[in-house]
């Protein structure tokens, strides 16, 4: 029951938000651009009190008393903008606080991969020749449970810069901070290579997300699945399974 109300509070928070890009970008040379502010401080204050009864919030997040607030007829478009940016920045802290006490982003990356593994071989046809087949199989499936991408998912973007190498990961779910890899094993001697390609993209990806998962497409060159699986998860946010073709 606690998920479920933080989930719906984090999503008021994802929605809040978006409105308040959208009308942030509407009319970039308006100077009422932010007139609004006091709106949206209100909704801001609502999901707060909706927070608080559920967890004790101990992030650094401000509630405002609206009756001391001015109204956009009493300010000027610069304080119309520092209350539109302090109600912004409040609410961002306020919704990474509900998803990392509440532990929803683990809980859906956990989601997410284990709809993979009981969906995927389902999804692949034929004998797949490359990962491009495997990813397109996974977009499949997660088109199909709904997923929008560019907002719960995005293919091959968020690229990581690391000792001057560049690392994109083939899938990236930012609400829940993570990357999927994926890696097909389809010949003698693939797996040490693939392991040596995992342990990098752990390097490189750590620094930009918080859960790092591996999905290797096996085509029957893998015996022991439990040692190499137990071998790559040495940290809980790090989690790697395997799909028998």
């Amino acid at each position: 029951m606690k998920e479920i109300k933080l989930k719906e509070i984090r999503d008021q928070c994802i929605a809040l938000q978006k409105a308040m890009d959208a009308s942030r970008k509407s009319k970039v040379d308006d100077v009422w651009l932010h007139s609004s502010f006091k709106t949206f401080m209100r909704k801001y204050n609502e999901i707060l009190a909706k927070a608080q009864e559920v967890i004790n919030i101990r992030a650094p997040v401000d509630v405002y008393n609206l009756e001391k607030v001015p109204s956009a007829f009493d300010t000027v478009t610069i304080e119309q903008r520092i209350y539109f940016d302090e109600v912004y920045t409040n609410l961002l802290i306020l919704k990474a606080f509900v998803e990392t006490t509440g532990g929803l982003d683990e809980v859906e990356a956990d989601n997410i991969l284990n709809f993979l593994k009981a969906n995927l071989r389902k999804a692949i046809y034929d004998t797949p020749q490359n990962e491009k087949t495997i990813q397109n199989g996974i977009e499949s499936l997660l088109i199909g449970k709904g997923k929008q991408k560019g907002i719960d998912y995005d293919r091959e973007t968020g690229r990581v810069k690391v000792a001057g190498k560049e690392s994109i990961p083939d899938f990236v779910f930012k609400n829940q901070s993570m990357v999927l890899e994926v890696k097909i094993c389809n010949r003698s001697g693939k797996l040490a290579e693939i392991i040596d390609e995992m342990n990098a993209d752990i390097v490189a990806y750590s620094s930009g997300y918080e859960f790092i998962y591996f999905l290797i497409y096996d085509l029957g060159y893998i015996r022991d699945e439990d040692e190499i699986i137990k071998g790559l998860e040495i940290s809980d946010n790090i989690k790697c399974f395997i799909v028998k073709h």
